[in-house]
This record gives structure tokens, sequence and C-alpha cells, in this order.
């Protein structure tokens, strides 16, 4: 038996993890998607300043669940 089996909020966290990073790929994927179709110039600042704050949680998340995952 796994640690993360006999530890139940271990397993709950890394659960969390799981659906948050499913969540934030299909955004940045929607968002990246958003951003190609659109013409105009003025408001692609922000929006991909945002996509760049949600690759890094991405990758913050990610790190995170592989650590607990050991």
């Amino acid at each position: 038996m796994s640690k993360i089996e006999w530890n139940p909020r271990k397993k709950a966290h890394i659960d969390f993890l799981h659906v948050l990073i499913a969540e934030l790929h299909n955004e940045i994927f929607q968002e990246s998607f958003e951003i190609i179709q659109s013409p105009g110039e003025e408001e692609l600042y922000a929006r991909r300043k945002e996509l760049r704050i949600k690759i890094e949680l991405y990758k913050k998340y990610s790190r995170r669940l592989k650590i607990l995952q050991l």
C-alpha cells in the first residue's frame, strides 16, 4: 500500500490538484485560441498577460503535484 492510499488528506490534495490542473489546461487552450482569433490589438496585451499568469500557475501546480506523488 502506498502512502497516498492510507493518507486521505494527501489523497484529497492530489485529487484537488488534478482537477485544478485540468481546469487551467482548458482555460489556457481556450484563451490562446481566442488570442489567435481576435483581430484587435487593444485588449491583446491584457489577454497575453493573463495567459502568462495561467501558464505559470499550471507549471507551479504541476511541479507541486509531482513532488506530492513521490
